[in-house]
């Protein structure tokens, strides 16, 4: 049946009565008709405050509000009555409506044709593009765009919800399914294999809407396509918010974290935007020997996150130094601070920096903090502008260990992964900077101030010479402990590249690195034992002499073998190691030790490195947009020089 807009109907010549139920089960279900009200409905949800305010009565209206008028529904069912004394539709059994591309399918369907208000009742489930909402009762005002869904259940594209909600958009409407409750077992499900879970699925004791708002009580809401779900958040109340395309407020009261079930963390933080990083867990523990004399726990404070600008302030506790000082927590030494900045001023250009001091007593300040900031601004793709400022920046230069550089001003211009063809990738840097950094060059001084133009380019080649079948991806099969289904391989990779550094005292240092290897995984990591075994093994030669003044840059491994080692254990738990060793000394530096707890919806990984001596606890969840603990592997104060190049970690 297709229903003109209610606007058109003309109103009633004379009173008639409600057709004649024809059969016993068709009674049941209609029962008595019922005339809603819902005007003057109220969410059940406890009184909110300002700071978490559920949506308006459905009969409310604001300027925010959009309404909908003169639109059709198109209604099939095995039964229709129309109750043309009161205005009553009423559609039961099979009930498919279609309102705006939004798909409604329900036991029962009454509609109030002057009030335009719907109610659905009996295995609710309403489809809009990549969003799917269910539940056991639908009240819905279709002029204000307003309504509640009693135990609500659904799968929702993160990225796409703003879209598919809207009532003004019109997106294509996938087919209807059965989805599994939270508490229910699915073995046969198959999940997409992709970088992250987009699609998130959610129940809820009751959802309010609001036009483009959503109020949930009692919300659990998981990144895992599988019951029950290895990770959710769940929330006693939660107000969702879409800012823009990308981005929506997300505010929550007691909410918290369950890991299979049986752990749980709490959710500190009571408002944060999906689509932008969080941690999930404001505090941190890390090993940095250099700097904070060992153990250390950091406290990360993000003051402004927004689309744009980000500003986050991190104090310290160096929990091994108080510890050594015979616990005096009076000590300025046993505290230390840090600030990150970042702003994005156009969609190309942005701007990072960072301030790191060592100790709260301003008298070592000089010695012991760090300061940096960079400014990049992307050509295309693969092409960037980079111009960067140091004070006191780290860098691991291999066998020579870690070294210092005082302060350093300049500019890159640089291009990574450029294809060529047949598997040739190229990358390119050139740049110049004026570095004060140490030297052992006995013809200056010991920190000289020295400028530095630097080209690089490199060539790497990569051939697969096999692959395997990855497992279908479900529960108990390809994704079992891993995001995504392994696909076993090996494969053979080259390159060859050159270096050259000119510096103003009039040194230089050209070289030239040829290199070879296998990398490899065998296994399915779904087994529960040494089911999993991956493999680097490498070795690079280097033509050319250490002839730079610095040390930071200087060549001095020509000859190195790269080896990489991760294997599973036992279930979800993988060790490995890396490390590289100089084959004409014998030398093994760049030790890092591995220990990881892998889900697919979240892990846990330790990391160790012996020459750094720096370590950290990584905290990874799939889909959630939120980021781990801080990995001070990946911090602007830390690079490696190879060959004479800076890299970032």
């Amino acid at each position: 049946m297709f229903l003109p807009s209610f606007a058109s109907l003309p109103p009633p010549a004379q009173p008639a009565e409600l057709a004649q139920v024809i059969s016993p089960s068709q009674a049941e279900l209609l029962g008595t008709t019922i005339t809603p009200d819902l005007s003057s409905t109220t969410p059940i949800s406890p009184e909110p405050t300002s700071d978490l305010t559920a949506p308006r009565p459905l009969g409310e209206a604001n300027a925010e509000t959009s309404v909908v008028r003169d639109q059709p529904l198109e209604v099939t069912a095995d039964r229709q009555e129309f109750d043309l004394m009161r205005r009553l539709f009423n559609a039961i059994g099979n009930v498919f409506l279609r309102f705006k591309e939004a798909e409604l399918t329900a036991d029962r369907v009454q509609t109030d044709i002057d009030a335009q208000i719907l109610v659905a009742e009996g295995n609710v489930t309403i489809t809009r593009g990549d969003q799917v909402l269910q539940g056991d009762r639908l009240e819905y005002n279709l002029r204000l765009d307003q309504g509640s869904l009693t135990n609500a259940r659904g799968v929702v594209n993160a990225a796409r919800v703003d879209q598919d909600l809207r009532l003004t958009a019109a997106p294509d409407s996938p087919p209807i399914r059965p989805l599994p409750g939270l508490d229910q077992r699915d073995t046969v499900l198959q999940a997409e294999a992709t970088e992250t879970f987009d699609r998130l699925r959610f129940e809820a004791d009751r959802l309010e809407f609001d036009g483009r708002r959503w109020f949930a009580t009692n919300l659990r809401i998981t990144n895992d396509p599988f019951s029950p779900p290895e990770l959710e958040a769940r929330a006693q109340e939660a107000i969702a918010e879409p800012l823009n395309a990308d981005e929506t407020l997300l505010r929550v009261r007691r909410g918290r974290v369950v890991f299979d079930q049986r752990m749980a963390l709490p959710i500190v933080l009571r408002r944060f935007v999906v689509g932008r990083p969080y941690e999930i867990l404001p505090f941190e523990f890390g090993y940095d020997e250099r700097d904070r004399g060992g153990l250390f726990l950091l406290y990360r404070y993000r003051a402004l996150n927004t689309p744009n600008i980000q500003i986050t302030f991190l104090p310290s506790i160096y929990l091994e130094r108080i510890i050594s000082n015979d616990v005096d927590l009076f000590d300025a030494k046993s505290y230390g601070a840090a600030i990150e900045l970042g702003h994005r001023f156009t969609r190309q250009t942005r701007v990072r920096g960072y301030g790191f001091l060592n100790t709260l007593n301003p008298n070592d300040w000089p010695s012991t903090s760090r300061a940096g900031a960079d400014l990049f601004h992307s050509i295309d793709a693969r092409n960037l502008l980079t111009v960067s400022a140091i004070y006191r920046q780290r860098v691991f230069n291999r066998s020579l260990g870690e070294q210092e550089i005082t302060s350093s001003f300049g500019g890159t211009f640089s291009g990574t992964g450029i294809p060529l063809g047949q598997g040739l990738a190229f990358n390119y840097l050139l740049g110049g900077q004026y570095i004060t950094a140490a030297s052992d060059d006995p013809a200056l001084p010991p920190k000289p101030s020295l400028g530095r133009i630097q080209a690089a380019a490199n060539l790497n080649w990569g051939m697969p010479i096999w692959r395997g079948t990855p497992l279908p991806p479900t529960r108990t099969q390809g994704l079992r402990y891993s995001p995504r289904p392994v696909q076993p391989f090996l494969e053979f990779y080259s390159q060859l590249g050159g270096v050259v550094n000119y510096y103003t005292n009039g040194s230089t240092q050209p070289a030239l690195t040829v290199g070879a290897g296998l990398r490899g995984q065998f296994g399915r990591f779904a087994r529960k034992w040494l089911d999993y075994t991956s493999f680097d093994l490498g070795f690079t030669q280097t033509l050319g002499e250490p002839s730079s003044p610095f040390l930071f840059d200087r060549v001095s491994d020509f000859s190195v073998l790269n080896v990489g080692f991760l294997q599973q254990i036992y279930g979800p738990v993988r060790a490995g190691t890396q490390l590289q060793i100089n084959v004409d000394t014998g030398r093994v530096f760049d030790t890092n030790i591995i220990v990881e707890y892998s889900r697919r919806t979240y892990g846990v990984v330790f990391r160790y490195n012996l020459d750094r001596q720096l370590a950290a606890i990584l905290l990874r969840i799939s889909g959630f947009n939120w980021r781990g603990n801080a990995d001070p592997f990946s911090s602007p104060r830390l690079g490696t020089a190879t060959d004479g190049v800076i890299r970032s970690n």
